[in-house]
């Protein structure tokens, strides 16, 4: 062992930063050193120093019992693998966010398929950290009223939703939220659903979306394209009115022979066929 230790002065270009000491002779060799040595730590949490304040830029986990904890939480959740995005999380944390009330009730549980001190652990570490998120979410069931920067904490995927079809209420599942920007045009949500349909011809889930412009200020809920069913003053009978839709259709599936008066609306290869 070298009985001298080393020292290197780093001076950051045009003076842009002060002068600091490294053991390091280079910047990617003080980096690797430092990913080297939290590699065993079972939560490594990334800051930056933002608004006069040091803030989260993103946490990996890296604790086998806390990975399997966050596994079960998370599961089926839009488009996201944790292999792919090596178990790192960055804000706004959306699917930790919509999938909190999991994580308590896990923490709650008494199960043999996770370490209680681990989830326990790790819900002490999120709670800080995602307590401003829940909080909004929070406020916005209290108020009723949403941002639209803070519309994908209100259309988790498989929340139930309204919207309207041909001026009729109907109730569809989320499946994906999305924001798109696409400069110059201003920013709009997309929210895809899906939805149990029964059209005369075939019964089965559909696919429908809808989009939510961008909009200054506040937005009643209610007043969107599309809002969660938890929203509606009248929530349940919503529900026994849509169960009671349903068997409706059910009963009408197969061959019936009837005459009808009124509108008829053609499905797409219908009016093709018409044409011919």
């Amino acid at each position: 062992m070298s009985p001298d230790t080393k020292l290197y002065k780093h001076r950051c270009v045009y003076a842009s930063c002060p002068e600091r000491w490294s053991r390091f002779p280079t910047n990617e060799e003080e980096h690797d050193h430092i990913e080297q040595r939290a590699l065993e730590d079972p939560i490594v949490h990334r800051h930056i120093f933002d608004d006069h304040k040091w803030q989260t830029e993103s946490f990996t986990i890296q604790s086998s019992p806390m990975r399997a904890a966050i596994s079960t939480v998370l599961d089926k959740y839009q488009d996201l693998d944790l292999d792919v995005e090596k178990w790192t999380f960055k804000p706004p944390f959306m699917p930790l966010v919509h999938r909190w009330d999991r994580l308590l009730s896990l923490c709650e549980a008494t199960d043999e398929e996770h370490e209680t001190e681990a989830v326990a652990q790790l819900l002490e570490f999120l709670t800080p950290i995602l307590a401003p998120k829940v909080d909004a979410l929070v406020k916005i069931r209290k108020t009723g009223n949403v941002m639209f920067d803070d519309l994908w904490q209100i259309f988790p995927p498989h929340e139930f939703v309204i919207t309207k079809f041909y001026g009729v209420e109907a109730v569809c599942r989320v499946t994906k939220y999305k924001l798109v920007k696409q400069p110059p045009m201003p920013p709009y949500w997309e929210i895809h659903m899906e939805y149990l349909d029964w059209n005369g011809n075939r019964c089965g889930y559909a696919n429908t979306a809808i989009i939510i412009p961008e909009f200054a200020a506040y937005r009643r809920v209610t007043s969107l394209p599309a809002y969660p069913l938890s929203f509606h003053n009248s929530p349940s009978r919503i529900h026994e009115q849509m169960i009671e839709r349903g068997r409706k259709f059910e009963a009408l599936r197969g061959y019936h022979f009837q005459t009808c008066s009124g509108s008829k609306i053609l499905l797409p290869l219908e009016s093709q066929r018409s044409d011919r």
